[in-house]
């Protein structure tokens, strides 16, 4: 059976406000979820060796101990996938964006996998305010959307959110994390 929700932590320290955001949409979201932390799975980066192109669908790098096309097969099976994510430097961080990168193997194919699928996202930044903190890491998942024909929903944004246990002393953060999930299921039906 399929799974309802996909959530993709993706900062690579563990515990921190990216697994507890995503624990907390996990226990909010109606139906059957899977939660998986990027940074475990050793997504190789792309190496730009046009593979690809010549085999639509498929990456050169794909092997046991590679987990993007396994991360790719269960977000693509799920109605709507989460990205949560830490921001650095205006982006995701490296082993998220090394993810992000390898849908470049969708971009070949004449059809797009992620039929009838919505991907979103819950960014944090350490900074208190900032109109453009989200916008690097917005547009490249945003067009990771379009690669994989997926539809894009706009992030939630979570501003001054600086150290590992932050979000765990924000009741405010955390609600709007919770709204957010209300949101999604208010979607399902």
């Amino acid at each position: 059976m399929a799974e309802e929700f996909f959530l993709a932590a993706c900062s690579p320290r563990r515990g921190g406000n990216s697994d507890f955001a995503a624990s907390l949409l996990q226990q909010a979201l109606p139906g059957r979820s899977t939660l998986r932390r990027v940074a475990d799975c050793g997504v190789r980066p792309c190496i730009s060796c046009g593979f690809c192109g010549e085999n639509p669908g498929r990456c050169a790098l794909d092997g046991p101990e590679d987990g993007a096309a396994a991360l790719f097969d269960e977000m693509l099976r799920a109605r709507f996938c989460i990205v949560v994510s830490p921001v650095y430097f205006y982006h995701i961080p490296a082993q998220a964006k090394a993810w992000v990168d390898r849908a470049q193997r969708f971009w070949a194919c004449a059809e797009r996998p992620g039929k009838g699928g919505t991907l979103s996202a819950v960014l944090f930044g350490a900074r208190p305010r900032g109109e453009k903190l989200f916008e690097g890491a917005e547009r490249t998942l945003r067009y990771m959307a379009l690669t994989l024909g997926m539809q894009w929903r706009a992030p939630l944004c979570l501003y001054g959110l600086d150290g590992p246990s932050a979000l765990a002393g924000s009741a405010q953060s955390r609600e709007r994390i919770r709204e957010y999930a209300r949101a999604f299921a208010g979607e399902k039906r």
